[in-house]
């Protein structure tokens, strides 16, 4: 059983799904998840549309959903699921770990919680019910090796979708004629309280630098966890020429000059392709009071923190304006050299990420520990009338 909670999780986990079938074509897969998961093959019971939840204050108000997943996870797990594997999506997953190891069930943990950034208690909890974490950022490996928690590095698995474009992460985005029509990318999140918080403030930051860049083009590539008329409700009212795009996030990247970028996966696909950002993110003012009391990082996103230095702009919670998102766009705009020194620093950032092939090197770490388990006890991966039991 695979769970994922959003869409980067969902695109891990559809990329893993493809890697244990090319390795064990038997293999059965249930899983929570989306899009990308259900493509590979995996058999989904929970579509994680529902568990798009933003903020610490926000997830009491989707309780009713977030418990109804976990009892689904549980009455499945009890129903002859060798292994489970677990990405990201801390606050729920570790639960589910929780009830696993009641279960007896071997548990991996792929893409690990952000124990580095804030709640590093949570290491005692991952220490208790994970049999083996397989990290995706270099520096997570030595901090589990201190914990005596089973770990291995198995590179970001963002370097595989890249990889699939025949695109190497040395070829930066060129700048066009930008003082006449600038290509901006928005990438305002995967979750729907994501996409309504940022991306009107987006749209209101472009049309203010449309003032300046009159024929700016917009690009928004759409997640497949959104509901599908979320984004055209929200644009429909906007002045600025705007492009939607259900292709991948990088072709949008490639095609534009600049990108705004919700703070997440997103800005390390930024870095991958090597295109300059502005990066946003804000949540209720009491979830950011808590996240603040809890964090222990300098830096919000996930590149200035690898980078250690803040080289790309943050605009959080009281910075993010419409006015800031102007002023940042059109800095990086007429600067071509701070623009360059941005994009050659993204490149470095791309690089520390390890090599391609992290999707094959998590799943053969999982066959191996499933070649542990007592097959007799649990034997999932046999045709017939067992997953019959598990589709029932």
């Amino acid at each position: 059983m695979i769970i994922a909670g959003e869409a980067s999780g969902d695109l891990h986990g559809g990329a893993l799904a493809e890697a244990l079938f090319s390795k064990n074509p038997s293999v059965y897969i249930v899983g929570f998840g989306g899009e990308k998961m259900r493509e590979a093959g995996v058999d989904i019971r929970f579509d994680i549309k529902k568990l798009g939840i933003v903020g610490i204050i926000e997830v009491f108000f989707h309780f009713p959903v977030i418990l109804e997943a976990y009892r689904r996870a549980v009455k499945i797990l009890e129903n002859q699921i060798q292994l489970l594997v677990l990405i990201d999506f801390s606050g729920f997953n570790l639960r589910v770990a929780k009830a696993a190891h009641r279960l007896g069930i071997p548990v991996v943990y792929y893409v690990s919680p952000q124990v580095w950034a804030w709640r590093s208690g949570r290491i005692k909890t991952i220490a208790r019910y994970v049999d083996l974490m397989l990290v995706i950022l270099p520096f997570e490996k030595e901090i589990y090796d201190k914990a005596n928690v089973p770990c291995e590095f198995v590179g970001h698995p963002l370097l595989d979708e890249y990889k699939r474009r025949g695109t190497s992460i040395s070829e930066a985005v060129p700048r066009k004629n930008v003082e006449r029509s600038p290509t901006i990318a928005l990438l305002p999140g995967s979750r729907l309280r994501e996409v309504t918080s940022l991306l009107p403030l987006m749209l209101a930051g472009l049309e203010a630098l449309q003032e300046t860049f009159p024929w700016l083009q917009v690009k928004i590539p759409v997640a497949s966890s959104l509901p599908k008329q979320l984004i055209p409700d929200i644009i429909s009212s906007s002045s600025l020429a705007i492009t939607l795009t259900n292709g991948t996030v990088y072709d949008v990247l490639h095609q534009s000059d600049l990108a705004v970028v919700a703070s997440g996966t997103a800005t390390l696909q930024s870095a991958l392709s090597g295109t300059a950002m502005v990066v946003i993110y804000k949540v209720s003012w009491i979830s950011y009071t808590l996240a603040r009391l809890l964090a222990h990082v300098k830096y919000a996103c996930i590149v200035n923190i690898i980078a250690n230095e803040r080289f790309v702009p943050e605009l959080i919670q009281g910075s993010c304006s419409a006015e800031n998102i102007a002023k940042e766009l059109k800095h990086l705009l007429r600067n071509e050299t701070e623009h360059k020194k941005m994009q050659e620093k993204l490149l470095k950032v791309a690089q520390k990420l390890g090599a391609p092939g992290a999707s094959s090197r998590a799943a053969s770490a999982i066959l191996r520990l499933l070649d542990k388990t007592d097959q007799n006890k649990n034997p999932l991966l046999e045709q017939g009338s067992v997953m019959n039991q598990v589709m029932s």
